[in-house]
């Protein structure tokens, strides 16, 4: 019982932080978004699509032409390890951090709520034993 408190408690002062820190997260995703039709763009900038970490776990931005939407995914990931995505106007030099963040609560695999992209370009992030590792832009 003392260590699901302490973990939990961990978990919350997490959000509470990030949620401090970056007033317009958004934990849900977009209403007019679905994950239908999804493809994995290799034509990214900045970086890979998708990121394998040195640990194994891949990091992938994951995306609708139909919905105009993009999410993020984590696997070969363990309970605990974290995905969000990251949004930005690409004209513009701040960008928006942490859409859909969540944990692999578990199996291996996790997937963020899907967010729009359109006019606009995201990234998936993904967080295990401490290092975070991001795709390039698309």
């Amino acid at each position: 019982m003392g260590t699901q408190f302490r973990r939990l408690s961990c978990a919350l002062g997490v959000v509470a932080v990030v949620g401090a820190l970056c007033p317009a997260v958004s934990f849900a995703g977009d209403p007019d978004c679905s994950q239908e039709g999804p493809f994995t763009p290799f034509e990214t900038i900045d970086g890979d699509n998708p990121v394998t970490m040195q640990n194994g776990r891949v990091v992938e931005l994951r995306a609708s032409n139909k919905s105009k939407c993009a999410w993020g995914r984590i696997s070969y990931g363990t309970p605990g390890e974290e995905i969000w995505t990251d949004r930005k106007d690409p004209s513009a030099n701040e960008h928006e951090g942490f859409l859909g963040y969540t944990r692999i609560d578990s199996g291996s695999a996790k997937y963020t709520d899907a967010f729009k992209n359109d006019g606009k370009v995201m990234r998936a992030c993904g967080s295990s034993q401490g290092v975070i590792e991001c795709t390039g832009w698309f």
